[in-house]
């Protein structure tokens, strides 16, 4: 699967899993910040402390992570799982 396939939410966080090391959770938002997949309690959530996010014009993601999370290159994977969302 290349990072421009069309994803669903679901999907992407599957995919994002799959890609990325020690994400405890995840959830991918509408414009709107309604949760379409993952863990509910992330909808206010944000960079923060063990929260990394990435946002489109109309998604989000955001994810727990632990401390073996190599925040760069999650971001990247984020901002990939994005492009997929989008080409939906």
């Amino acid at each position: 699967m290349t990072a421009r396939s069309p994803l669903t939410p679901q999907a992407a966080l599957g995919w994002l899993g799959s890609l990325s090391v020690d994400i405890r959770a995840a959830a991918v938002l509408d414009a709107s910040g309604a949760v379409l997949a993952g863990d509910p309690a992330l909808a206010d959530g944000g960079d923060g402390a063990g929260l990394v996010s990435a946002r489109s014009e109309h998604y989000a993601i955001v994810a727990r992570v632990g401390p073996k999370a190599l925040e760069r290159l999650l971001r990247a994977d984020l901002n990939a799982a994005l492009e997929a969302l989008e080409a939906r």
